[in-house]
């Protein structure tokens, strides 16, 4: 049975076995599910119920970097006193999780896709262990306000430059230089997210209309994403923080193939057209082509530039 039929298969065993009232088995079909499709039809939903039906007895695994988290939240913040394992990439996950006041029972830390697999592979030997339900968007903003950075101008840019570990994929200075140029001379002010050492790349200073949001504590630089009337990133959890807030988002990257990203990152915010996507052969080459897409979209479709 392939991937595609098998994702049917446990999702109407999922269902017969919730008109039985039997959720604790009906729970580990719908995780099944979502490992082969995350947001397949309504199996996000379903899961969520029969969860909550079940004894839940039993672990949630969460899995991936803070993009991942970030999906997995409106779930876990409604859910804290269940059992979570978490398999990341993310060194700062125990931070982040705490810093939520959320308790995870074990944590596994993988730098490449065969430790990944290697832990995917001791997981599924541990008893009643399934993954953890996610959704497309936030009930509400799942961090603490930061206090609202003084700018120049009220169009508030937020611009993140790095991405993940794993996908290694960022955007070039080159790019990013000009684009920040590009969008104070339009009138924006300008939150740029990162590391203190991916912004010290770019060699600049804050000023009046340009914020840096580079504190230690992830969730802090989170937390300024609500201030923004469009983001602008890469492959990297601000762009998902922007979406599941259902602030407008242009998204960059290479014209590649990646079906995982574009199903659960991408597609579900396209559709509800929260997110833009510019894709690049060669971004240093097509950098005046991406600043008049994004003027395009803060003028015509945004309506915040004349």
């Amino acid at each position: 049975m392939n991937r595609h039929i098998k994702k049917y298969f446990f999702y109407f065993l999922g269902r017969f076995l919730d008109l039985l009232g039997l959720y604790d088995q009906s729970i580990g079909y719908y995780s099944k599910v979502i490992q082969y499709r995350t947001f397949f039809w309504d199996v996000q939903r379903r899961y969520v119920k029969a969860y909550q039906k079940s004894s839940k007895k039993c672990y949630l695994e969460i899995h991936g970097g803070v993009g991942d988290f970030l999906q997995h939240l409106p779930f876990i913040l409604k859910h804290k006193s269940a059992k979570y394992i978490v398999a990341t990439h993310f060194l700062g996950a125990k931070a982040f999780f705490e810093t939520l006041g959320i308790q995870v029972s074990k944590y596994y830390f993988y730098d490449n896709a065969d430790e990944y697999l290697s832990i995917r592979r001791e997981l599924k030997k541990v008893s009643h262990s399934y993954w953890c339900p996610k959704q497309v968007f936030f009930d509400a903003v799942p961090f603490k306000s930061a206090k609202k950075p003084k700018l120049k101008t009220d169009i508030v840019i937020g611009l993140q430059i790095g991405s993940s570990r794993l996908t290694n994929s960022p955007l070039s200075i080159k790019f990013a230089l000009k684009l920040i140029e590009a969008l104070s001379e339009m009138g924006c002010s300008i939150i740029l997210f990162g590391t203190k050492k991916e912004i010290d790349q770019l060699k600049l200073k804050p000023r009046k209309e340009l914020f840096f949001a580079t504190d230690k504590d992830i969730t802090k630089n989170l937390s300024l994403v609500q201030y923004c009337n469009l983001l602008i990133g890469g492959e990297s959890v601000f762009k998902t923080m922007s979406s599941m807030s259902k602030i407008q988002t242009l998204v960059i990257h290479e014209d590649n193939n990646n079906r995982f990203r574009d199903r659960v990152f991408t597609n579900p915010y396209i559709k509800a057209d929260v997110m833009h996507v510019y894709k690049y052969k060669n971004l240093d080459k097509e950098i005046k082509l991406v600043i008049d897409y994004a003027h395009d979209l803060l003028q015509n479709k945004l309506k915040l530039i004349s």
